[in-house]
């Protein structure tokens, strides 16, 4: 047996090796020596085989509950993880990319220049079309939002790549040792992996204290690979998302572990681990909270019981940590000072904070990146949470308080959505917390099935019968030839349309609803009309809608198919001819509209009244060339929601009515776009 575990790890050994040698150096040691360079699934295939024979070759016992056994089992599950995780970095192409630059330039700086002056680093990273980065700080030094955190858990990787990178420059490869070139880059994808499969073990560990390992571990997967988090391990390593989620997770397994018995050297370790998780992100200072609420509950308590012990002992423990808290925070700090000459600073070009305005819908159900639309397990997470807040509050409450107050926080990010980001990105440090929720929700589920076995069969049954409802409905709409052959997947796909357009997407719900009943449309708007409204962004005191291209969740009835001329897409409209605009909130706004009329040999002018909720306004005219039509509409003539703009036209008629072919259309006018912007 213990042969076997050797080859097995003999064989895992050699597989990582060859695909981090693959990504990092882009070179296959296989084929150098082997001439075959095997396909990376083939060597995940090996892998997985190795930790399965690996596990089988374990014997049981050897320790209390089998420990020894458990933690090689680990150990082979965490190295095939591993190499799976290198072999789908490589397939997809992951690479140094976004935010991931400018975490990459304090790496950069302070190894090869030993300062945290970034002007040659962003231009040497390619950032030196972006001017803001330029503009000189107090102390002369380029700008910087970003955390020195990420350079410090990513140096070991970057400090193993630099060798890497020397010998492929000796052999003639046109490869720069002065840390730029890509074994540097993709050393850092490397180390997010990495951290992510620590971030899982840790968030196992935390799991374990209140559930069953099996049950633990199955929650940590659902979690991690039914989120945004997946995205940020394979795809966009390079991202704080890995790292940041390890830390907070060592964090939350450190406080449940030691809760209500921790020494004054483990408040103090508890301090230090805080203020390093915020070395890493900002926002993970938010996490204090899970100690605070210990402390504070302890206080109270002893008050109650006058105990003066306890409370010195809480007050002096609050401070220990605090006090560790700022040490850990220290190299944040020194950096700061030689950036902006302070030891606290904000930069001005991070995003605005708006506390006073947090988009605290958008952020969990919006189908712009929100946290529950985007990854439903964890909307499946916080069920479970409240469900776990009410059998443990000691855990449950601080958790959901902190998912709050973060929730606050990042809904309050000018850009909330996390731009470019895929899903809730900005969540990461939440993911431990929801695994616990998903936990527990999986614990209560198991116990209702077996309570009701009758009724879960009947409600799969129930799935099935949905299925053929909506099949039924794409061959009713012609999507579906009966009696032909049919691809599964543009079956399916008209299907998810049919289901979205019943139901729209469960996991907006109830928001969803409320949006529909509220504006008399149909659930599956929500989805397009609320994420896209105009005037959410200060930025943006503005918004268009395209006519022509991508318009329908804009249009209601009086409009004809899309078409393009001259470089213009547009509608023909009749009259009258109504489409839906979405506003955050009511303002007084200009409304241009693009437009020509339908004309014809001895035609009357064209005019265009608009009717703005039932409000009609003073007709324009509309020129029979392309023209912009402007009209002005007070605030309250709008309303925070949907507003329907109504267009009446002073005539509509047929072109095959007035000799011009045998079009046999109503026409009005054709329209380009309809744009809104604020009147100041």
């Amino acid at each position: 047996m213990r042969i076997l575990r050797l080859g097995a790890w003999t064989v895992l050994a050699l597989v990582i090796f060859e695909l981090c040698t693959r990504e990092v150096a882009r070179r296959s040691i296989s084929e150098m020596l082997l001439g075959d360079r095997h396909t990376l699934w083939t060597l995940v295939l090996l892998a997985v085989v190795a930790a399965v024979t690996g596990v089988l070759a374990s014997p049981g016992g050897g320790g209390q509950d089998g420990a020894p056994k458990r933690r090689r089992i680990a150990a082979f599950l965490f190295a095939a993880l591993f190499a799976a995780g290198v072999a789908a970095q490589i397939h997809l192409g992951a690479r140094l990319q976004s935010d991931g630059f400018y975490y990459f330039a304090y790496l950069r700086s302070i190894a090869f220049d030993g300062d945290v002056e970034f002007t040659n680093d962003y231009k040497l990273l390619g950032l030196g079309d972006k001017a803001h980065l330029f503009n000189p700080t107090p102390t002369g030094y380029a700008q910087s939002a970003w955390t020195i955190g990420p350079a410090i858990v990513w140096a070991p990787f970057f400090a193993a790549a630099h060798p890497i990178a020397g010998r492929l420059a000796a052999g003639g490869a046109d490869v720069s040792t002065n840390g730029i070139s890509y074994p540097y880059r993709q050393a850092v994808c490397i180390a997010g992996l990495f951290y992510a499969l620590l971030g899982c073990w840790f968030t196992y560990k935390l799991t374990t204290l209140f559930f069953d390992r099996r049950l633990a571990a199955g929650a940590v997967a659902l979690v991690i690979c039914g989120s945004f988090m997946l995205w940020y391990i394979v795809k966009e390593p390079s991202m704080t998302h890995a790292p940041s989620m390890a830390g907070v997770a060592g964090f939350v397994w450190m406080w449940a572990r030691t809760h209500g018995r921790r020494t004054r050297l483990q408040w103090a370790l508890l301090g230090l681990v805080a203020g390093f998780i915020t070395l890493i992100r900002w926002q993970n200072a938010l996490f204090a909270i899970l100690p605070a609420y210990e402390a504070l509950t302890m206080l109270v308590s002893a008050a109650r019981r006058r105990d003066r012990t306890v409370v010195t002992a809480t007050l002096v423990a609050g401070g220990i940590f605090t006090a560790c808290a700022v040490v850990g925070f220290i190299p944040q700090m020194i950096a700061w000072k030689s950036i902006y000459g302070s030891l606290l600073a904000v930069s001005p070009v991070g995003p605005q904070i708006r506390w006073w305005d947090p988009q605290l819908v958008d952020i969990l159900w919006s189908a712009r990146n929100g946290l529950f639309s985007w990854s439903p397990i964890l909307y499946l997470g916080a069920i479970g949470l409240v469900v776990f807040a009410v059998s443990r509050p000691w855990i449950g409450v601080p958790a959901l308080a902190a998912i709050a107050v973060m929730t606050y926080f990042n809904a309050s990010i000018q850009d909330w959505w996390g731009s470019a980001g895929y899903g809730g990105r900005r969540f990461e440090g939440t993911l431990p917390l929801f695994a616990l929720g998903v936990a527990a929700l999986v614990s209560w589920l198991t116990g209702v099935v077996r309570r009701h076995p009758l009724r879960t069969v009947a409600s799969g049954g129930a799935l099935l019968v949905l299925w053929n409802l909506t099949l039924m409905s794409a061959a009713q709409d012609g999507h579906v030839r009966i009696g032909e052959a049919l691809s599964f997947g543009e079956a399916g796909a008209h299907q998810a349309r049919a289901f979205h357009r019943w139901f729209g997407n469960p996991f907006t719900y109830p928001v969803s609803l409320v949006f529909a009943l509220r504006n008399d449309l149909p659930i599956g708007s929500y989805d397009l009309l609320s994420s896209q409204r105009f005037l959410g962004d200060v930025l943006r005191p503005y918004g268009r809608i395209d006519i022509g291209t991508a318009d329908e969740p804009w249009l209601e009835e009086g409009w004809h198919g899309a078409e393009e001329g001259g470089g213009v897409s547009f509608r023909w409209s009749s009259s009258p001819a109504t489409l839906l605009i979405a506003l955050d909130h009511a303002a007084p706004l200009r409304v241009q509209v693009r437009a020509q009329a339908f004309n014809y040999p001895g035609a009357s002018p064209q005019l265009m009244t608009p009717v703005v909720n039932g409000r009609r306004f003073a007709p324009v005219a509309v020129p029979p060339e392309w023209t912009t039509v402007v009209f002005e509409v007070e605030e309250d003539a709008w309303r925070a929601g949907v507003n329907r703009v109504t267009l009446e036209f002073s005539r509509t008629e047929r072109p095959a009515d007035v000799g011009l072919g045998g079009d046999g259309r109503l026409l009005s006018a054709a329209l380009d776009y309809v744009r809104v912007e604020i009147i100041r």
